[in-house]
């Protein structure tokens, strides 16, 4: 199943009293990785009905399909069960439905796109419907850069001088499979023990950002942006201090 949550790194470059340079963001493992669906036998085993139906929400990489994770419970004749997906309220199809206790879940095709999901009604092979509808859960679409080193923060100081960049921010288009620009992301700072946006960067095309300013005292920063119903949660691990 996919694991939504991005292991990050932090790497820095020299640092002086004059001039430093601070590089962080790296993505160590920016696509989901995956697990086998429905392990746990004690799942649907026998008759036509659903007792248990609720599962996680999942990241839409530039695989084939998704993976939405939960507990899946009930009977069933035998392991040809099919459910209906609505994406945002509008039917997309049907998938095959996994049974498991916490491993149970679908595979949704990833051009089927982001936001709001729902399950069920559910299909038997012995004719039967299940009429039960799962919990509202989430196809969030990656964010991540596509550095090859993994790097998505640059900072460079001269003095009080300071410039910011972001690198390759990008977002999964569903449909194509590909990676394009994000648009805009927060640059941050970290004042006490809570975030600062001090500015937010609109990136071209190719997810490239700069800001150019002047900040006398040493801060950690990093780059953000929220995660929404349709976007997961991008943040690089907060430099040093800089």
């Amino acid at each position: 199943m996919t694991a939504s949550a991005l292991a990050l790194s932090l790497g820095a470059g020299p640092v002086s009293a004059a001039e430093s340079q601070t590089e962080s963001g790296r993505v160590a493992n920016a696509v989901p990785s995956v697990r086998e669906l429905g392990s746990d036998a004690s799942g649907i085993t026998v008759a036509g009905t659903i007792t248990a139906l609720r599962l996680g929400s999942g990241v839409i990489s530039q695989r084939a399909t998704t993976q939405f994770v939960g507990t899946v419970a009930g009977t069933a004749p035998d392991n040809n069960v099919q459910t209906d997906v609505r994406v945002n309220g509008v039917f997309k199809g049907r998938v095959q439905l996994y049974p498991g206790q916490g491993n149970g879940g679908v595979e949704i095709p990833r051009q089927w796109g982001s936001g709001r999901v729902q399950v069920g009604p559910t299909y038997f092979s012995d004719g039967t419907v299940a009429p039960a509808v799962s919990n509202t859960f989430y196809a969030r679409k990656l964010v991540t850069t596509t550095r090859g080193d993994g790097y998505a923060l640059k900072i460079n100081r001269r003095n009080s001088a300071m410039t910011f960049k972001a690198r390759e921010v990008k977002v999964i288009n569903p449909s194509s499979g590909q990676f394009q620009s994000v648009k805009r992301v927060k640059l941050q700072q970290l004042k006490g023990s809570t975030w600062k946006t001090i500015k937010t960067i609109k990136l071209s095309r190719g997810g490239n950002g700069t800001y150019k300013t002047s900040i006398k005292k040493k801060y950690r920063y990093r780059l953000y942006s929220t995660r929404t119903a349709t976007q997961e949660k991008f943040s690089t691990i907060r430099t040093g201090r800089i």
